[in-house]
Protein backbone atom coordinates (compact mmCIF):
# COMPACT_ATOMS: atom_id res chain seq x y z
CA UNK A 1 0.00 0.00 0.00
CA UNK A 2 2.93 2.34 0.62
CA UNK A 3 4.02 2.01 -3.01
CA UNK A 4 0.47 2.64 -4.18
CA UNK A 5 0.25 5.86 -2.13
CA UNK A 6 3.52 7.03 -3.65
CA UNK A 7 2.16 6.38 -7.15
CA UNK A 8 -1.10 8.20 -6.40
CA UNK A 9 0.81 11.18 -5.04
CA UNK A 10 3.06 11.17 -8.08
CA UNK A 11 0.07 11.18 -10.41
CA UNK A 12 -1.49 14.15 -8.63
CA UNK A 13 1.77 16.11 -8.67
CA UNK A 14 2.14 15.29 -12.36
CA UNK A 15 -0.93 17.38 -13.10
CA UNK A 16 1.35 20.39 -13.45
CA UNK A 17 3.66 18.62 -15.88
CA UNK A 18 2.32 17.11 -19.10
CA UNK A 19 5.48 15.17 -19.89
CA UNK A 20 6.56 11.72 -18.78
CA UNK A 21 9.42 11.58 -16.31
CA UNK A 22 12.91 10.76 -17.58
CA UNK A 23 15.10 8.81 -15.17
CA UNK A 24 18.62 8.00 -16.40
CA UNK A 25 17.37 7.67 -19.96
CA UNK A 26 14.32 5.62 -18.94
CA UNK A 27 11.00 7.27 -19.75
CA UNK A 28 8.39 6.66 -17.05
CA UNK A 29 4.67 7.30 -17.44
CA UNK A 30 1.47 5.82 -16.12
CA UNK A 31 -1.98 6.44 -14.71
CA UNK A 32 -4.41 5.75 -11.88
CA UNK A 33 -8.14 5.33 -12.60
CA UNK A 34 -10.87 5.66 -9.95
CA UNK A 35 -14.65 5.37 -10.40
CA UNK A 36 -18.09 5.12 -8.83
CA UNK A 37 -20.84 3.27 -10.73
CA UNK A 38 -24.62 3.03 -10.73
CA UNK A 39 -25.97 -0.24 -12.20
CA UNK A 40 -29.59 -0.71 -13.23
CA UNK A 41 -29.20 -4.34 -12.09
CA UNK A 42 -28.28 -3.10 -8.58
CA UNK A 43 -26.33 -5.84 -6.77
CA UNK A 44 -26.05 -8.08 -9.83
CA UNK A 45 -23.19 -7.32 -12.20
CA UNK A 46 -23.39 -6.68 -15.93
CA UNK A 47 -21.07 -8.72 -18.17
CA UNK A 48 -18.00 -7.00 -19.62
CA UNK A 49 -18.21 -3.82 -17.58
CA UNK A 50 -14.82 -4.33 -15.96
CA UNK A 51 -16.42 -6.03 -12.91
CA UNK A 52 -18.15 -2.78 -11.92
CA UNK A 53 -20.28 -2.97 -8.79
CA UNK A 54 -23.23 -0.80 -7.83
CA UNK A 55 -22.63 2.36 -5.76
CA UNK A 56 -19.14 1.36 -4.70
CA UNK A 57 -15.93 3.40 -4.67
CA UNK A 58 -13.33 1.58 -6.74
CA UNK A 59 -9.70 1.97 -7.64
CA UNK A 60 -10.25 0.61 -11.14
CA UNK A 61 -6.67 0.31 -12.33
CA UNK A 62 -3.16 1.63 -11.91
CA UNK A 63 -0.15 1.03 -14.11
CA UNK A 64 3.35 2.29 -14.72
CA UNK A 65 5.20 2.02 -18.04
CA UNK A 66 8.97 2.16 -18.28
CA UNK A 67 10.58 2.65 -21.70
CA UNK A 68 14.12 2.95 -22.92
CA UNK A 69 15.28 3.25 -26.53
CA UNK A 70 18.74 3.60 -28.04
CA UNK A 71 20.17 3.09 -31.49
CA UNK A 72 20.47 -0.63 -30.76
CA UNK A 73 17.74 -1.60 -28.29
CA UNK A 74 14.11 -0.89 -27.47
CA UNK A 75 12.79 -1.89 -24.04
CA UNK A 76 9.32 -1.65 -22.46
CA UNK A 77 7.96 -2.89 -19.11
CA UNK A 78 4.44 -2.48 -17.69
CA UNK A 79 3.78 -2.74 -13.96
CA UNK A 80 0.10 -3.15 -13.17
CA UNK A 81 -2.22 -3.09 -10.15
CA UNK A 82 -3.96 -6.46 -10.23
CA UNK A 83 -6.01 -8.66 -7.90
CA UNK A 84 -4.27 -11.82 -6.71
CA UNK A 85 -6.17 -14.71 -5.15
CA UNK A 86 -4.53 -16.17 -2.06
CA UNK A 87 -5.67 -19.45 -0.55
CA UNK A 88 -5.19 -19.22 3.20
CA UNK A 89 -4.15 -22.20 5.32
CA UNK A 90 -6.06 -20.99 8.37
CA UNK A 91 -9.48 -21.41 6.74
CA UNK A 92 -10.80 -23.21 3.65
CA UNK A 93 -11.44 -20.02 1.72
CA UNK A 94 -9.83 -17.86 -0.92
CA UNK A 95 -8.98 -14.27 -0.13
CA UNK A 96 -8.09 -11.61 -2.65
CA UNK A 97 -5.30 -9.08 -2.31
CA UNK A 98 -4.26 -6.33 -4.69
CA UNK A 99 -0.69 -5.75 -5.73
CA UNK A 100 0.94 -2.90 -7.61
CA UNK A 101 4.07 -4.18 -9.23
CA UNK A 102 2.82 -7.20 -11.16
CA UNK A 103 5.02 -7.44 -14.24
CA UNK A 104 2.23 -7.63 -16.80
CA UNK A 105 4.29 -6.92 -19.90
CA UNK A 106 7.97 -6.85 -20.80
CA UNK A 107 9.36 -6.46 -24.30
CA UNK A 108 13.03 -6.26 -25.30
CA UNK A 109 14.06 -5.65 -28.92
CA UNK A 110 17.42 -5.68 -30.66
CA UNK A 111 17.60 -3.41 -33.71
CA UNK A 112 19.31 -5.43 -36.43
CA UNK A 113 18.83 -2.39 -38.65
CA UNK A 114 16.86 0.82 -38.00
CA UNK A 115 13.91 -0.80 -39.82
CA UNK A 116 14.17 -4.44 -38.68
CA UNK A 117 13.80 -5.37 -34.98
CA UNK A 118 13.74 -8.76 -33.25
CA UNK A 119 12.50 -9.12 -29.68
CA UNK A 120 11.55 -11.48 -26.88
CA UNK A 121 9.40 -11.17 -23.79
CA UNK A 122 5.77 -11.09 -22.68
CA UNK A 123 4.10 -9.12 -25.44
CA UNK A 124 0.79 -7.33 -25.51
CA UNK A 125 -1.11 -8.21 -28.66
CA UNK A 126 -0.95 -5.68 -31.48
CA UNK A 127 -4.68 -6.26 -32.08
CA UNK A 128 -7.58 -4.10 -30.95
CA UNK A 129 -8.22 -0.39 -31.41
CA UNK A 130 -8.33 0.57 -27.73
CA UNK A 131 -5.44 1.06 -25.34
CA UNK A 132 -4.87 -0.52 -21.92
CA UNK A 133 -4.12 3.03 -20.76
CA UNK A 134 -7.61 4.41 -20.18
CA UNK A 135 -6.41 8.00 -20.56
CA UNK A 136 -5.63 7.30 -24.24
CA UNK A 137 -9.20 6.22 -25.08
CA UNK A 138 -12.22 8.35 -25.93
CA UNK A 139 -14.41 6.49 -23.43
CA UNK A 140 -13.75 5.42 -19.85
CA UNK A 141 -14.97 1.81 -20.12
CA UNK A 142 -13.72 -0.51 -22.84
CA UNK A 143 -15.83 -2.21 -25.50
CA UNK A 144 -17.17 -5.71 -25.01
CA UNK A 145 -14.81 -6.82 -27.78
CA UNK A 146 -11.68 -5.47 -26.09
CA UNK A 147 -12.58 -7.32 -22.88
CA UNK A 148 -13.61 -10.71 -24.27
CA UNK A 149 -12.78 -11.01 -27.99
CA UNK A 150 -9.40 -9.33 -28.56
CA UNK A 151 -6.42 -11.48 -27.42
CA UNK A 152 -4.17 -10.31 -24.59
CA UNK A 153 -0.59 -11.24 -23.74
CA UNK A 154 1.76 -13.78 -25.25
CA UNK A 155 5.22 -15.00 -24.24
CA UNK A 156 7.63 -15.61 -27.11
CA UNK A 157 9.35 -13.87 -30.00
CA UNK A 158 8.37 -10.97 -32.24
CA UNK A 159 9.78 -9.62 -35.49
CA UNK A 160 8.99 -6.03 -36.41
CA UNK A 161 9.61 -4.27 -39.70
CA UNK A 162 9.18 -0.49 -39.97
CA UNK A 163 9.00 0.64 -43.59
CA UNK A 164 7.89 4.14 -42.58
CA UNK A 165 4.84 5.88 -41.17
CA UNK A 166 2.76 4.19 -43.86
CA UNK A 167 3.62 0.62 -42.78
CA UNK A 168 4.79 -1.28 -39.69
CA UNK A 169 4.48 -5.08 -39.87
CA UNK A 170 4.89 -7.56 -37.02
CA UNK A 171 5.11 -11.34 -36.85
CA UNK A 172 4.87 -12.97 -33.41
CA UNK A 173 5.15 -16.55 -32.23
CA UNK A 174 4.00 -17.47 -28.73
CA UNK A 175 4.47 -20.65 -26.74
CA UNK A 176 2.12 -19.43 -24.01
CA UNK A 177 -0.54 -16.76 -24.11
CA UNK A 178 -3.42 -15.29 -22.17
CA UNK A 179 -6.47 -14.87 -24.32
CA UNK A 180 -7.61 -11.68 -22.62
CA UNK A 181 -5.59 -8.93 -20.99
CA UNK A 182 -7.92 -9.29 -17.97
CA UNK A 183 -7.73 -13.06 -17.49
CA UNK A 184 -5.06 -15.73 -17.52
CA UNK A 185 -5.04 -18.85 -19.67
CA UNK A 186 -1.80 -20.70 -19.10
CA UNK A 187 -2.56 -23.64 -21.36
CA UNK A 188 0.50 -24.48 -23.51
CA UNK A 189 -0.59 -22.57 -26.58
CA UNK A 190 1.33 -22.47 -29.85
CA UNK A 191 0.25 -19.21 -31.41
CA UNK A 192 1.13 -17.07 -34.41
CA UNK A 193 0.08 -13.44 -34.78
CA UNK A 194 0.57 -11.37 -37.93
CA UNK A 195 -0.37 -7.71 -38.21
CA UNK A 196 0.24 -4.52 -40.16
CA UNK A 197 -0.55 -0.88 -39.43
CA UNK A 198 0.19 2.50 -40.93
CA UNK A 199 -0.68 6.17 -41.23
CA UNK A 200 -1.78 7.76 -44.50
CA UNK A 201 -2.41 11.46 -43.97
CA UNK A 202 -5.36 11.73 -41.57
CA UNK A 203 -6.13 8.01 -41.80
CA UNK A 204 -4.67 5.37 -39.44
CA UNK A 205 -5.35 1.72 -40.32
CA UNK A 206 -4.70 -1.73 -38.87
CA UNK A 207 -5.23 -5.38 -39.79
CA UNK A 208 -4.24 -8.45 -37.76
CA UNK A 209 -4.82 -12.20 -37.47
CA UNK A 210 -4.10 -14.60 -34.60
CA UNK A 211 -4.07 -18.41 -34.81
CA UNK A 212 -3.13 -21.02 -32.22
CA UNK A 213 -3.78 -24.36 -30.55
CA UNK A 214 -4.16 -25.19 -26.86
CA UNK A 215 -2.80 -28.68 -26.26
CA UNK A 216 -2.73 -29.30 -22.54
CA UNK A 217 -3.99 -32.20 -20.46
CA UNK A 218 -7.49 -31.63 -21.79
CA UNK A 219 -8.64 -31.82 -25.41
CA UNK A 220 -6.98 -29.61 -27.99
CA UNK A 221 -8.67 -26.30 -28.73
CA UNK A 222 -8.07 -24.44 -32.00
CA UNK A 223 -8.25 -20.65 -31.52
CA UNK A 224 -8.26 -17.76 -33.93
CA UNK A 225 -8.97 -14.04 -33.84
CA UNK A 226 -8.99 -11.18 -36.30
CA UNK A 227 -8.97 -7.43 -35.89
CA UNK A 228 -9.43 -4.68 -38.48
CA UNK A 229 -9.88 -0.99 -37.76
CA UNK A 230 -9.55 2.42 -39.35
CA UNK A 231 -9.55 5.84 -37.69
CA UNK A 232 -9.92 9.11 -39.57
CA UNK A 233 -9.29 12.62 -38.23
CA UNK A 234 -11.60 15.13 -39.87
CA UNK A 235 -9.93 17.78 -37.71
CA UNK A 236 -7.65 17.82 -34.67
CA UNK A 237 -10.72 17.72 -32.41
CA UNK A 238 -13.03 15.52 -34.50
CA UNK A 239 -12.46 11.86 -35.38
CA UNK A 240 -14.26 8.64 -36.31
CA UNK A 241 -13.02 5.08 -35.75
CA UNK A 242 -14.65 1.91 -37.10
CA UNK A 243 -13.55 -1.49 -35.82
CA UNK A 244 -14.26 -5.17 -36.45
CA UNK A 245 -13.05 -7.92 -34.10
CA UNK A 246 -13.81 -11.63 -34.17
CA UNK A 247 -12.75 -14.84 -32.44
CA UNK A 248 -13.36 -18.55 -32.88
CA UNK A 249 -12.47 -21.53 -30.72
CA UNK A 250 -13.00 -25.14 -31.71
CA UNK A 251 -12.54 -27.84 -29.05
CA UNK A 252 -11.38 -31.17 -30.42
CA UNK A 253 -14.38 -33.08 -31.72
CA UNK A 254 -16.77 -30.12 -31.44
CA UNK A 255 -18.12 -27.49 -33.78
CA UNK A 256 -16.58 -24.03 -34.03
CA UNK A 257 -17.74 -21.46 -31.48
CA UNK A 258 -17.75 -17.96 -32.97
CA UNK A 259 -18.36 -14.35 -31.90
CA UNK A 260 -17.69 -10.98 -33.46
CA UNK A 261 -18.08 -7.27 -32.76
CA UNK A 262 -18.55 -4.27 -35.03
CA UNK A 263 -18.25 -0.85 -33.46
CA UNK A 264 -17.93 2.82 -34.28
CA UNK A 265 -16.83 5.66 -32.02
CA UNK A 266 -17.24 9.35 -32.81
CA UNK A 267 -15.11 11.76 -30.77
CA UNK A 268 -15.38 15.56 -30.65
CA UNK A 269 -13.33 17.97 -28.56
CA UNK A 270 -14.89 21.20 -27.33
CA UNK A 271 -12.77 23.36 -25.03
CA UNK A 272 -12.11 21.23 -21.92
CA UNK A 273 -14.62 18.60 -22.97
CA UNK A 274 -14.11 15.57 -25.19
CA UNK A 275 -17.47 14.11 -26.15
CA UNK A 276 -17.66 10.53 -27.41
CA UNK A 277 -20.49 8.44 -28.82
CA UNK A 278 -19.85 4.72 -29.28
CA UNK A 279 -22.05 1.98 -30.73
CA UNK A 280 -21.13 -1.70 -30.63
CA UNK A 281 -22.96 -4.70 -32.07
CA UNK A 282 -21.93 -8.14 -30.80
CA UNK A 283 -23.01 -11.37 -32.47
CA UNK A 284 -22.46 -14.77 -30.89
CA UNK A 285 -22.66 -13.11 -27.48
CA UNK A 286 -23.61 -16.41 -25.84
CA UNK A 287 -20.11 -17.69 -26.67
CA UNK A 288 -18.40 -14.98 -24.61
CA UNK A 289 -17.33 -15.18 -20.98
CA UNK A 290 -16.39 -12.12 -18.93
CA UNK A 291 -12.68 -12.72 -18.18
CA UNK A 292 -12.94 -11.11 -14.74
CA UNK A 293 -16.29 -12.24 -13.32
CA UNK A 294 -16.98 -15.26 -15.59
CA UNK A 295 -20.45 -13.78 -16.28
CA UNK A 296 -22.12 -14.68 -19.58
CA UNK A 297 -24.94 -13.44 -21.80
CA UNK A 298 -26.90 -16.66 -21.33
CA UNK A 299 -28.68 -17.69 -24.52
CA UNK A 300 -28.55 -14.24 -26.14
CA UNK A 301 -27.04 -14.24 -29.62
CA UNK A 302 -26.94 -10.47 -30.14
CA UNK A 303 -26.08 -7.62 -27.81
CA UNK A 304 -26.14 -3.96 -28.83
CA UNK A 305 -24.21 -1.53 -26.64
CA UNK A 306 -24.42 2.28 -26.70
CA UNK A 307 -22.01 4.49 -24.73
CA UNK A 308 -22.05 8.28 -24.30
CA UNK A 309 -19.05 9.92 -22.60
CA UNK A 310 -18.03 13.39 -21.51
CA UNK A 311 -14.32 13.50 -20.65
CA UNK A 312 -13.43 16.76 -18.94
CA UNK A 313 -9.79 17.84 -18.74
CA UNK A 314 -9.27 19.72 -15.48
CA UNK A 315 -5.59 19.77 -16.42
CA UNK A 316 -3.68 17.94 -19.12
CA UNK A 317 -2.95 15.17 -16.62
CA UNK A 318 -6.16 15.05 -14.59
CA UNK A 319 -9.46 14.17 -16.26
CA UNK A 320 -12.92 13.40 -14.91
CA UNK A 321 -15.57 11.37 -16.71
CA UNK A 322 -19.33 11.14 -16.85
CA UNK A 323 -20.40 8.11 -18.87
CA UNK A 324 -23.64 6.30 -19.65
CA UNK A 325 -23.74 2.82 -21.17
CA UNK A 326 -26.79 0.79 -22.16
CA UNK A 327 -26.69 -2.85 -23.33
CA UNK A 328 -29.64 -4.48 -25.06
CA UNK A 329 -29.83 -8.21 -25.82
CA UNK A 330 -32.24 -10.23 -27.96
CA UNK A 331 -33.16 -12.39 -24.94
CA UNK A 332 -33.96 -11.79 -21.27
CA UNK A 333 -30.46 -12.22 -19.87
CA UNK A 334 -30.05 -9.25 -17.49
CA UNK A 335 -31.26 -8.94 -13.93
CA UNK A 336 -33.90 -6.40 -12.97
CA UNK A 337 -33.53 -3.80 -10.20
CA UNK A 338 -34.65 -6.38 -7.62
CA UNK A 339 -31.87 -8.79 -8.57
CA UNK A 340 -34.09 -11.29 -10.39
CA UNK A 341 -31.91 -13.00 -12.99
CA UNK A 342 -32.85 -13.28 -16.67
CA UNK A 343 -35.69 -10.79 -16.30
CA UNK A 344 -34.84 -8.02 -18.79
CA UNK A 345 -33.42 -7.54 -22.25
CA UNK A 346 -31.59 -4.35 -21.29
CA UNK A 347 -29.22 -3.10 -18.62
CA UNK A 348 -27.48 0.20 -18.06
CA UNK A 349 -24.60 1.68 -16.11
CA UNK A 350 -23.61 5.24 -15.18
CA UNK A 351 -19.93 5.80 -14.41
CA UNK A 352 -18.39 8.78 -12.66
CA UNK A 353 -14.65 8.40 -13.04
CA UNK A 354 -11.34 10.18 -12.70
CA UNK A 355 -7.93 9.47 -14.21
CA UNK A 356 -4.64 11.00 -13.07
CA UNK A 357 -1.79 10.38 -15.52
CA UNK A 358 1.85 11.32 -15.82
Amino acid sequence: MKLLRVVLLGCLIAGANAHAADLAGITVNGEVAFDYNFLSTKNVGIPNTGAATNETYRLNSAQILLKKETDQINFLARLAYLPTSVVTTAAPETKTTYNLGTLDQIEAYYKVTPQFHIGFGRFLTTMGYESLLKSENSTYNNTIAYQSIVPGYGEGLRLRYIAGDWLTATLSTYNQSTYSAWGDDYAPTKTTELSATGVLGRLTWFGGYYLGTDSGATAKVEKSASSVWAAYKFADNFSLAITYDSRTFTPDGEHAHWADSTSAVLSYGLNQHNLALRYEMVRGANELVDPVTAATYGNADKVNSLTVTDKIALTENFKVYAEYRMDQADEDVFADEDGNANSKKDASMITLGAIASF
